[in-house]
């Protein structure tokens, strides 16, 4: 756990322009996973590995009873039913289905995010789906971005989540530019910023796991296998995007737009530390 409170405090330094040397801070992507697993094994060394899909499900035997009591009869189905409709029916102005571009339903949410290659970017399911259908001419007014139509957008990503369950979580990292995107993604997770000065660390990883009054804060390690996600506490599904969004913006930040290159390079990071956990959405919380 020192080693991996060390690697954080040097992360810290980065973000803010400051140096500290490796490996202290490793920009290995796998050197930097296994020290998030190790942190999360010495601080919980109960809970098996495969366990931290489930968040705070893992550790809470009391909120792991009320989770199970949701999933008898899950809010997620509306959701997961509406977007297959959609996914079914919905065409491109050409005519085409969403699958022309994007590939089948089943295991289509096992590839991202990715990096590609040819632009140099981190490739995010929804943003994905959004470039579809612009670049197949849709009325700007019908595209499923978070700001016209983020209900159609939030239910096809749950029923798409639906379709790889029980997949493994396999981000892959196989050049400089993906390294690189990680990296960036790391700095971002540290990086203090807003009017509380605070960082995504400061809640998830410093203190996942922990109690805030009377809930717990969800951890880094499995954080993104069950997105989106059905919240009781405002009755909707959320996107990860949209989950990143509120949370930058209740720290007093001012958020960028979601699927932003900043939020993207998150997501990268934090997908590629759940690697080797089952994917389990959509899942719900309180």
């Amino acid at each position: 756990m020192k080693r991996l409170f060390s690697s954080m405090i040097a992360a810290s330094v980065l973000a803010t322009g400051g140096a500290m040397a490796e490996p202290a801070n490793p920009s290995d992507p796998e050197e930097f996973r296994q020290l998030m697993v190790e942190f999360y094994q010495e601080r919980y060394p109960d809970v098996p590995f495969e366990e931290y899909n489930n968040g705070v499900y893992a550790i809470d035997e009391d909120a792991r009873s009320q989770w199970e009591g949701m999933m008898v009869f899950p809010e997620t189905d509306q959701y997961v039913a509406a977007g297959e409709e959609l996914w079914n029916e919905y065409r491109l102005p050409n005519g085409k289905p969403l699958s022309s571009c994007l590939g089948e339903a089943k295991g289509l949410r096992a590839k991202y995010p990715y990096f590609n290659e040819k632009d140099g970017e981190v490739h995010s399911l929804g943003l994905d789906i959004i470039n579809c259908q612009k670049n197949a001419g849709e009325d700007p007014e019908k595209v499923w971005d978070p700001k016209n139509n983020y209900k159609k957008l939030a239910n096809v990503l749950a029923y798409l989540a639906s379709e790889s369950n029980g997949m493994t979580n396999n981000v892959q990292i196989n050049s400089e530019g993906a390294k690189a995107a990680y990296n960036r993604g790391k700095e971002a997770w540290f990086r203090r910023t807003g009017r509380l000065d605070n960082s995504c660390a400061d809640c998830h990883q410093y203190h996942g796991g922990k109690y805030v009054r009377a809930e717990r804060l969800h951890m880094n390690l499995g954080n993104t296998t069950h997105f989106p996600l059905f919240r009781y506490s405002k009755g909707s599904m959320f996107t990860l995007h949209k989950r990143i969004y509120g949370c930058f913006r209740d720290t007093g930040t001012v958020p960028f737009e979601q699927y932003s290159p900043y939020y993207r390079d998150l997501e990268f990071f934090m997908s590629y530390n759940d690697n080797e956990l089952e994917l389990n959405g959509p899942g719900i919380r309180k």
